[in-house]
């Protein structure tokens, strides 16, 4: 924060320390001292960008920092916990060479606050302002003020609270005395007289937020008055991924960091199998213990727990557990008074499961709402000319498998309309209020493929700012559209094959396995088979995705479609084009059509009709002028009429030349390829490739 002069800073130091005093009046006048702690709190966040402060008393004996309060925006408490401190913060402190005010904005570069990272396990994207309170010259406590983000103090911050630091003083010799009362030492605590009460509490902290992390912080400050207690974590039970994740930790000195997976150990017990007797394990020397392989790998073995299974209506869900540093922490007793806080805990944490199911399905729907804006097409567009005429076989397939959940394999030249056939199956599947997802394989760059497709997670690579879903997580409970599926890099098809099997993705950079529930049609214009004996596509894929395959023809073998074609694009381009003339077919015209070939299928039928639209002037449609350019007024160039079968890839080459020539030899951009033959310039430049036609081809270029 900064301030455009000097004088308002003054103004603003004197402000806040005319309303710590009243503060503080209050409190002397008899006021409860955690109120006028939440108070102060308040009254410096106004001016301080802080989201925690705690009070801390250093115990030199034992070179340990002792936190005995902290208040943030949901309130304030009285805490007891114990942390060992580097060695060098007490030498500084000793001997009077800690400044009074010490800011960490970039813990990683800052050795204390590289020792508070790895100590508390929270991460680096915190700033941390720290005030030292001296009786003369010796330091005996400090203040910290905490925010979670990094860099968020200024030099003006540091201004401002030095003017304050009375106020402070006064905070922390009131809290000490309190604390003092009833805690003398950071091994000892508060003795638990009403156990009734003492569950109370608990189950208030936990179940009073609907944020799993805010309720186990306020648990775990109370936790740490009547046992040691620095670390609270709760995980939720991964079935098919046999491994807990992390969903909550929360620490006594930082924010919240979850997310963990751990690997359950395949030889452990597991849970048990009904949830009469809570199973509570306490465990002072965690190196012994085979079943904590996998957490003395990530933490070392110098800490005690107390963990405890949760159970939501008989079924394991998750466990909760408590930590400290140090070996031999925990006593029987403390494991008796945790495990009567089983129901409260598995309550908080059933509810922040659906909490974050709705959270995660309003999230997949905001972004499938952004995503259909971009993909929206007009209904008409999916309307199946042919159904009952050169179509009908393939339409009687595809109402046979629209219900069904097998994946379905669509095959035909470019522009047979593959896309419009999908688009009915999941219209007419029990899929139909779900997300149908296109996404066009050939299109993607093979450096991005998998982000596009799997998702990826923040700084999972170079300019990963955010985390991002893939297409198939915006898939969940719909359709998935894979065109172009013979275009997949193979180290994709991998990855592709197992969401077939078993319905999970991991994205990019995480280890987190997302369950996704969707139905996949793919569709290519290649011969799969041979690319299965060429190497080029998986076997065991392609097995996968031909449970049903369905073949559209091409238009020069359902000629009998033309007319009725014809007549659609016609009216649909005009009305797109404001045309006030009524467009006529002149008597040859539809002869014409029907005796081309249409390399290009329905889409090339479809730009044809547009570009007679443009140049027709009187509203007469003769085709003189647009089949003659691309063939020389014949069929086109396929050889003798006799040949009959050409194989597909020649087919290609021969019309993209004709279009290059069109073009001359202009790919990307108004009047390009690419734009004649709508696609993607990437899936065209691809294609050239692969067909061997070299990039700047033109008419010179043809033999």
């Amino acid at each position: 924060m900064t301030y455009p002069d000097q004088g308002r800073k003054n103004s603003m130091e004197t402000q806040s320390g005319l309303a710590l005093n009243r503060i503080i009046a209050r409190a002397a006048s008899g006021g409860d001292i955690y109120k006028t702690f939440c108070a102060f709190f308040d009254c410096i966040h106004l001016s301080v960008p802080v989201d925690r402060m705690s009070v801390v008393q250093l115990d030199f004996d034992r070179k340990r920092i002792r936190i005995i309060a902290q208040a943030a925006s949901t309130g304030s408490e009285k805490t007891n916990f114990s942390y060992s401190a580097p060695a060098d913060l007490f030498a500084l402190a000793a001997n009077d060479n800690l400044p009074e005010i010490y800011i960490i904005n970039e813990p990683e570069t800052d050795p204390f606050g590289n020792d508070i990272a790895e100590r508390t396990g929270g991460g680096t994207d915190w700033s941390l302002l720290g005030m030292s309170i001296k009786e003369q010259t010796s330091v005996y406590g400090m203040i910290f003020f905490i925010a979670d983000n990094r860099n968020r103090f200024t030099d003006a911050h540091i201004r401002l609270l030095q003017g304050l630091k009375n106020e402070h003083k006064w905070l922390l010799d009131t809290m000490m005395q309190d604390h003092e009362k009833k805690i003398p030492g950071p091994d000892h605590y508060e003795p638990v007289d009403d156990k009734y009460e003492f569950f109370r509490q608990v189950t208030r902290r936990i179940c009073g937020h609907l944020d799993l992390e805010a309720g186990a912080l306020h648990c775990l400050q109370y936790l740490s008055r009547f046992m040691p207690a620095t670390v609270l974590s709760v995980y939720q039970r991964e079935q098919d991924m046999k491994a807990d994740r992390e969903v909550v930790r929360v620490t006594g000195l930082l924010k919240e960091y979850s997310g963990l997976v751990i690997p359950r150990d395949p030889a452990g017990p597991g849970a048990p199998a009904g949830r009469a007797v809570p199973k509570v394990k306490v465990t002072n020397q965690p190196e012994r213990d085979s079943e904590l392989n996998s957490y003395v790998k990530l933490w070392g073995s110098d800490w005690s727990a107390i963990s405890m299974f949760l159970f939501h209506k008989k079924v394991p869900i998750g466990i909760a557990a408590i930590s400290q540093d140090g070996k031999n922490r925990y006593t029987e007793e403390h494991k008796n008074l945790f495990s009567m806080l089983h129901d409260p805990f598995a309550l908080g944490l059933s509810n922040n499961i659906k909490h974050r199911e709705v959270i995660r399905l309003k999230n997949l729907l905001e972004k499938e709402k952004q995503f259909l804006k971009q993909e929206i097409r007009n209904p008409e567009e999916n309307k199946i000319i042919g159904g009952s005429l050169g179509l009908k076989g393939v339409m009687d397939k595809a109402r046979r498998v629209a219900d069904q959940e097998s994946p379905v394999l669509l095959s035909g030249e470019t522009g047979v309309g593959k896309e419009i056939i999908a688009n009915f199956i999941h219209q007419n599947s029990s899929r139909k209020d779900g997300p149908l997802i296109k996404v066009n394989c050939g299109a993607i760059p093979d450096t991005l493929v998998d982000s596009e497709l799997f998702g990826h997670e923040k700084g999972a690579f170079t300019g990963a700012e955010s985390r991002k879903m893939g297409r198939f997580e915006r898939a969940d409970r719909g359709t998935i559209f894979l065109d172009e599926i013979a275009e997949l890099p193979r180290h994709v098809q991998v990855r592709l094959l197992r969401v077939l099997q078993n319905k999970i993705i991991e994205r990019v950079g995480g280890t987190e396995s997302i369950p996704v529930d969707i139905r996949i049609i793919a569709a290519t214009n290649r011969n799969l088979e041979e690319q299965v004996v060429s190497g080029q596509f998986r076997e065991d894929l392609w097995f996968r995705l031909n449970v049903f395959p369905i073949r559209i023809p091409p238009l020069r073998s359902r000629q009998a479609d033309i007319p009725a074609l014809v007549a659609y694009f016609i009216e649909k381009k005009s009305r797109e084009m404001n045309l006030h003339v009524k467009p006529v077919l002149s008597q040859d015209a539809m002869e014409t059509l029907t005796a081309y070939s249409w390399p290009g299928n329905v889409r090339e039928l479809e730009n044809v009709i547009e570009r007679e639209l443009i140049l027709s002037k009187d509203g007469s449609l003769t085709f003189q002028t647009v089949i003659p350019r691309m063939s020389g007024g014949k069929t086109p160039d396929n050889g003798n009429a006799d040949d009959g079968v050409l194989e597909l890839d020649e087919v290609y080459a021969r019309h993209i030349k004709k279009v290059l020539v069109l073009s001359k030899g202009k790919i990307n951009g108004p009047g390009g390829a690419a734009e004649i033959l709508k696609i993607n310039p990437n899936t065209l430049r691809n294609r050239m490739k692969k067909l061997g036609i070299p990039h700047g081809w033109k008419k010179d270029n043809a033999s």
